[in-house]
């Protein structure tokens, strides 16, 4: 009985290790800044940020939250200024109109402040 349970235990270890399964994250790329999703950061995005933050307008697939938190604090009013400053081209340490790029189940990197 001994063996044949060390039997079927090798052979559930022989299964695993061969069925093993490689799960790799799918990249997600945006534009910071971008609310609106069209690939340029206009005042449109702006106008966007502010229609969601004062429940006018809703954000159901998160691309307005996602992409127009510019300071990576959570989408906010500040965040449409600081869009705002981009476009009136005032010094701009948020990367705003920049490419992002990370992994799906990677969260991005949230500075200190």
């Amino acid at each position: 009985m001994k063996k044949i349970c060390v039997s079927i235990l090798a052979l559930i270890c022989i299964i695993i290790s061969v069925s093993a399964v490689s799960v790799s994250a799918a990249k997600i790329t945006y534009m910071r800044g971008d609310a609106d999703g069209d690939s340029f950061v206009t005042i449109s995005d702006v106008t966007r940020i502010q229609r969601v933050l004062a429940d006018l307008e809703k954000d159901s697939n998160g691309i307005v939250k996602r992409n127009g938190d510019v300071d990576n604090n959570g989408l906010d009013i500040t965040d449409a200024t600081k869009i705002q400053m981009y476009l009136a081209e005032f010094n701009d340490p948020y990367a705003i109109g920049k490419t992002i790029t990370f992994d799906e189940y990677e969260l991005p990197f949230i500075p200190n402040n």
